[in-house]
């Protein structure tokens, strides 16, 4: 694996004329152009332990005229997930659980079947507690949400397929709670943000900078309409729900990575091939047989996407706030394209 670690005072620029200067410059040329087509986020690409590219296209708040930056915060979405792993497997390496031991050892007895249900099902969407599609309610709090999901029918044997669940990851932020005593989010902040040298770290519902926050549009072509977030409420917390920056979300790949948040066993566990996506990422080939460690992040207004290829040194980061058009494919099919294209 090439080196992933860059000197991150460099994250704040906007732009890094050497060693990469021509590819820089070809990536924010295809960028601006899909600014052009409607594309607003912010984007982030290091190659090689140096930043290429850090630059935000569009509004942030089209009613204020406030443009994307490198230091607007977005929701991130499903980007939250890896968090909620890595702290489960951070009281794992204390000795606090186990990823073996079945729910109800730290969440109270579970029915027939359910029982059965370990940590690292849900860790791997492979739990089988809640049906696809299934409503839990409001999910006030913990103890109501925890309760839903013993009621509801199980949809699989535990451990017997695999389906990618918000719920189990919301399960899994119960047992963060219990385990530790901390809220979920104080745990984060308190035994993650600092590893990783995260500098803002925020959650649905809480009060963030608004001249910095990026608001979601919808809409048509010819109008971009935004409307409140919903509560975070259980269901979601855990899964989602996270605000931070494209920066954040960087310098917390490179610590990771770089094993300032897990030890190696636990970051072994985490990047293991699982058979589709288990510790928050999906560790696979692309088409071409590049090795690649990939999640992305989508909720009705926001998107985001978090892409390391380990053999070429290369990690692309971006979010996005306008999804009037969806990105997602175009994005991280053009960013490749023209950074592999650069190598040949």
């Amino acid at each position: 694996m090439k080196k992933l670690a860059i000197v991150l005072a460099f994250v704040g620029c906007t732009s890094a004329r050497a060693p990469h200067a021509d590819l820089h410059d070809r990536l924010h040329a295809m960028l601006a152009g899909y600014e052009k087509d409607g594309f607003s986020g912010t984007v982030l690409v290091a190659k090689d332990g140096a930043l290429v590219l850090h630059r935000g296209y569009g509004f942030a708040n089209r009613e204020r005229g406030i443009r994307n930056g490198t230091d607007t915060l977005f929701e991130v979405a499903s980007l939250t997930k890896p968090f909620t792993a890595a702290a489960i497997l951070q009281l794992e390496a204390q000795g606090k659980l186990k990823t073996s031991d079945p729910l109800e050892r730290w969440l109270g007895p579970f029915p027939p079947g359910k029982a059965a249900a370990t940590i690292h099902h849900l860790a791997t969407h492979t739990g089988g507690l809640v049906p696809d599609g299934s409503d839990l309610g409001s999910g006030e709090d913990r103890d109501q949400f925890i309760a839903a999901v013993k009621a509801v029918a199980m949809e699989s044997a535990p451990g017997g397929k695999y389906r990618y669940t918000n719920a189990g990851y919301s399960v899994l932020a119960a047992v963060i709670e219990t385990v530790s005593g901390d809220p979920y989010a104080t745990y984060l902040r308190r035994h993650i943000a600092p590893r990783a040298g995260l500098k803002d770290m925020y959650f649905r519902g809480e009060t963030v900078p608004a001249d910095r926050m990026a608001l979601g549009y919808l809409g048509t072509a010819d109008e971009a309409k935004h409307s409140a977030p919903p509560p975070l409420r259980w269901g979601t917390i855990g899964a989602g729900g996270m605000i931070t920056t494209v920066a954040d979300l960087h310098r917390w790949y490179v610590a990771l990575r770089g094993g300032r948040v897990l030890d190696p066993p636990e970051l072994q566990k985490m990047f293991h091939p699982w058979p589709t996506e288990g510790y928050g990422w999906h560790v696979e080939r692309d088409a071409s047989g590049r090795q690649m460690i990939h999640k992305g992040g989508g909720m009705r207004e926001y998107a985001t996407q978090m892409i390391e290829y380990p053999d070429d040194g290369v990690l692309i980061v971006w979010a996005s706030n306008d999804l009037r058009t969806r990105w997602r494919q175009t994005l991280n099919r053009g960013i490749a394209e023209v950074v592999f294209a650069a190598g040949r």
